[in-house]
């Protein structure tokens, strides 16, 4: 009998799924699901490259303080992660804020609650450092993350805007 893993694209119809802080070992997947998430924003975001390849990322950033990060695994297989820290503004800010930098699901695990657990997990962890609040960026045009975040309870507190400016001349 072969021991071997199971695409991830093939999603089992039972799986047991583990929500844990991710280690500096998680980090080459890690880099390989924030690859799939820009490439999956590159159709809201046309200046996002489709072809990008993302390495090296998270290995200097999950160890750093006030930046967590946790991975959800179905049988050993990192499926999904959420990357998020906190930070301060001395004299400006009277509570730290957290931020959810990346969150991240593979498509045949989406809809199955992961990307709450992995939040709530964050949650956790922002409360614990005291944050005021956790805020986040999404694509205007993201429609399935922005039903998520209302689920979760986000709502609308700043606006994000962009200025698209002609490169060389052209529109």
């Amino acid at each position: 009998l072969s021991h071997r893993p199971q695409a991830v694209d093939e999603v089992r119809k039972e799986f047991i799924m583990n929500i844990r802080e991710a280690t500096k070992n998680d980090c080459v997947h890690m880099d390989a699901l924030l690859t799939k998430l820009i490439r999956y924003e590159a159709r809201f975001d046309p200046n996002l490259s489709p072809e990008v390849v993302i390495e090296d990322n998270y290995a200097g950033q999950i160890a750093a303080e006030g930046c967590k990060a946790y991975v959800a695994e179905d049988h050993g297989i990192i499926v999904g992660y959420l990357y998020g820290f906190t930070y301060r503004i001395p004299q400006v800010l009277l509570q730290p804020i957290a931020i959810v930098d990346a969150l991240y699901v593979e498509d045949g695990y989406r809809g199955k609650g992961i990307a709450k657990d992995l939040f709530r997990k964050f949650q956790e962890f922002a409360s614990g450092c005291g944050a005021a609040s956790i805020e986040l960026k999404v694509m205007s045009r993201n429609r399935d993350a922005l039903r998520l975040y209302a689920s979760l309870g986000f709502c609308e507190t700043k606006k994000y805007m962009a200025l698209p400016l002609s490169q060389n001349g052209s529109k």
